[in-house]
């Protein structure tokens, strides 16, 4: 008979989760010959803070570049990205033999690197300057990078003495009016690894396909990356009030070739896609970020700077009184505090997915790849009719951290509270971060996650709460257990 209950129960659990979180006790009782099923609600104060993670782990393809000033904070954001490019399977040039030669030597037309963008922040007219770095070696699959790794002479990433050149832009300078982009001119003069020079780096792409059996270096992305050309680095090098979200890059080396004895304009394309690696490296003022880690009115989610929420969750009280109950739902909403600050023309995006899981299980989490389990860790969605993240039940986080300090004093017999809050002091706090997730249909079924990353765009929200407001957030319980 009691099982037969609990799927009545879980709809009964679903009915009270959405009533008036005001409500402070509610009593219910379902009666049959043999069982009596109790039900009982409570809600209980969360306090939370804003924290700073520094090892966060980069897998994104997010690109940035560009600087503002952030309209919340008055802070300055720098983006710079790290590119490489990709080409196709068993790439092919044109037969040598049908190459227009210049004094009988294989010379490149010119060659461009574009950079297209999807979006902007910031004034598309203001004039922007980026410097174009050529990298030493390239980033490694099977590395992990965090958000403010940056190539440099020093750690081997750029190449001293390699092709480094500058470009001003502005959003709105686009050649092509049907896409966004802008353009990086590679025609100087280019000295390769091994001292040999050549007029501008599109000949000395040339020069590695048709040098003997270097058709095998374009026969695949990795060795195209590994033995030709490892990336780039794209480094804000002035101008403030734009920033442009990178959504790939293509290099077009441009040649001439005979057909039917006249000669023809043609080019050899290699673009930066998801199949390669591409990173940003966002940059902002320190000194301001550890202020906002001291203000207590208030919490921030803040991408990719680190900033995220840490909730101390009233565990011990929650379960105080109902050791025989079933915590059934532990439902969470935290609303965001509107913008009251705002002085600029634009405003930085909301985070539109989060994820909660306990604080000592952060790293562990994106370092295996792992998914929400809906045990652990939850994931919630940015609501505009609430203007803020609901994680409908945590139950399941919360009793795992209740059985984790049970199990701890059972074993080490005599322990307190203190003592253990001492050596665990993370044990009952949970943290919420901005993420990026990919779904997909599985058995044509319901989309499933199969990737939860960190979410490394741009992105910034402050949330009710802080240290000065442990009574603005709240958690709903319910609670469930049989009487004969």
């Amino acid at each position: 008979m009691k099982k037969n209950l609990i799927f009545p129960l879980i709809a009964l659990a679903g009915i009270f989760a959405s009533c008036d979180d005001n409500t402070d006790e509610v009593g219910f009782s379902l009666a049959s010959p043999t069982d009596r099923l109790s039900v009982d609600y409570g809600t209980f104060d969360i306090s939370s803070e804003t924290v700073k993670l520094d090892n966060i782990i980069s897998r994104s393809s997010t690109g940035y570049l560009g600087k503002i000033k952030d309209p919340e904070t008055g802070a300055y954001i720098t983006g710079n990205f790290i590119g490489q490019l990709h080409t196709m399977e068993d790439y092919e040039f044109p037969n040598v033999d049908s190459l227009v030669l210049k004094n009988g030597e294989i010379i490149a037309d010119s060659c461009k690197l574009f950079v297209f963008y999807d979006t902007y922040i910031g004034d598309p007219n203001v004039s922007m300057k980026c410097k174009f770095q050529e990298l030493a070696k390239p980033l490694s699959e099977s590395e992990t990078y965090n958000v403010d790794f940056k190539p440099t002479i020093e750690n081997g990433y750029l190449r001293k003495d390699g092709l480094t050149t500058s470009t001003t832009y502005s959003l709105t300078d686009n050649s092509s009016k049907s896409t966004n982009r802008f353009t990086i001119l590679l025609n100087d003069a280019y000295t390769d690894a091994n001292g040999k020079k050549y007029n501008n780096y599109g000949t000395y792409i040339l020069h590695k396909y048709y040098e003997p059996g270097g058709s095998v270096n374009f026969k695949n992305s990795y060795n195209f990356i590994h033995n030709v050309c490892p990336g780039f680095y794209l480094e804000n090098a002035g101008g403030i009030g734009s920033m442009a979200n990178i959504s790939y890059t293509q290099l077009n080396v441009y040649l001439k070739y005979l057909k039917q004895g006249q000669a023809k304009d043609t080019m050899m394309v290699f673009g930066g896609t998801e199949e390669v690696i591409q990173k940003t490296n966002i940059t902002q003022d320190n000194n301001v970020i550890a202020k906002l880690l001291e203000e207590d009115d208030h919490t921030y989610l803040k991408t990719p700077a680190g900033l995220y929420t840490q909730l101390t969750l009233p565990v011990d009280k929650i379960f105080e009184g109902h050791n025989n109950d079933t915590l059934n739902t532990a439902r969470i909403f935290i609303p965001r505090e509107n913008n009251t600050q705002e002085t600029s023309s634009y405003t930085i995006p909301i985070p539109g997915n989060v994820l909660i899981l306990p604080v000592d299980s952060v790293d562990n989490f994106f370092a295996k790849g792992n998914i929400a389990d809906n045990r652990n860790s939850y994931t919630a969605s940015y609501s505009s009719s609430t203007n803020g993240y609901t994680f409908s039940n945590i139950s399941s986080m919360m009793l795992t951290m209740k059985e984790a300090k049970e199990k701890y004093f059972a074993e080490h017999k005599g322990t307190t509270n203190e003592q253990y809050e001492a050596l665990h002091p993370n044990w009952n706090k949970a943290i919420i971060i901005p993420v990026t997730i990919r779904t997909m249909q599985i058995n044509g079924q319901n989309s499933q996650q199969i990737r939860v990353d960190h979410d490394m765009s741009l992105t910034s929200t402050k949330l009710v709460g802080g240290k000065n407001n442990p009574e603005v957030i709240k958690m709903s319980c319910i609670y469930s257990k049989f009487q004969k």
